[in-house]
């Protein structure tokens, strides 16, 4: 099935694997679509680091870079929503057979941008509070505990994050758009979860990649070099962030519209 020419409605509840399948199909359709919108995404994400790496150094690591934490990580917030609104918007359309728009999307982001902030907050709420928290876990933590600190808030991120899709897609209230979330994966939170663990696992397998690059090239460039470093590694991250956000925006829509289909054929039943 093409998602060119339409992946949705779904014809029938869809298997973890072949919500995954369905995703890379949108993904593939889409990804070229998308792909400056994800870039401008992964870039705005990136501005804090490259800041600290680049710039931060030169005042000192004082009090100055605590208060540019709080307000860089609340103007990426502001910018990225929009962005993730115009790719879901996209990705919806291709899903559905239909032509992308780009005035349509783009009215339709701006009109939802404040909307959009507090539907962005309920679908990653607890991803984004354990970023926030990654500084000071770093430093009590290893790293081998922090897997198993990352993998048990993905439950409660497998009941809020639809709220994302139900919000564009669906054009919901932020509350109504929680609200569908909860009700369609709440007796199945375990589906969700395990297509967002692959999800994760898929991009981190990336992500890891390009570390393992850039340690590598480390005796090349040398210790007078590790601002080359950094932009070396924030340039790999900003190409497969660029390409991991849609497919984690594809994945949530064919996962929102399975959840969706079964709900309604439940209770269909009990009708």
């Amino acid at each position: 099935m093409d998602a060119s020419v339409g992946l949705l409605p779904l014809p029938r509840p869809l298997m973890t694997a072949e919500v995954l399948d369905g995703a890379f199909r949108l993904f593939r359709a889409g990804i070229l679509r998308c792909l400056p919108y994800s870039g401008l995404v992964v870039l705005v994400l990136e501005l804090p680091t490259l800041y600290s790496t680049f710039f931060a150094p030169a005042h000192g690591v004082g009090a100055a870079i605590p208060y540019f934490t709080l307000v860089s990580y609340g103007v990426v917030f502001l910018l990225s929503v929009p962005l993730l609104g115009v790719m879901t918007l996209r990705l919806n359309a291709l899903a559905q057979g239909l032509r992308p728009r780009f005035r349509t999307e783009l009215a339709t982001a701006l009109t939802g941008w404040p909307m959009g902030l507090i539907a962005t907050a309920f679908a990653f709420g607890f991803p984004l509070l354990l970023a926030s928290l990654r500084p000071a876990l770093l430093n009590s933590l290893p790293t081998t505990a922090l897997v198993f600190v990352a993998v048990p808030v993905l439950w409660p991120t497998a009941l809020f994050v639809m709220t994302l899709p139900a919000f564009w897609c669906d054009g919901l209230t932020p509350v109504s758009a929680l609200v569908q979330s909860l009700r369609i994966t709440i007796r199945r939170s375990w589906r969700t979860f395990g297509a967002i663990l692959a999800t994760a696992c898929m991009v981190s397998v990336f992500l890891m990649l390009s570390i393992v690059i850039v340690w590598m090239m480390s005796p090349l460039f040398g210790r007078a070099d590790l601002f080359l470093m950094a932009t070396v590694q924030s340039t790999l991250f900003l190409v497969v962030g660029a390409f991991g956000v849609p497919f984690v925006l594809a994945v949530l829509i064919v996962s929102y519209q399975d959840l969706k289909l079964r709900e309604q054929e439940r209770r269909g039943a009990h009708a």
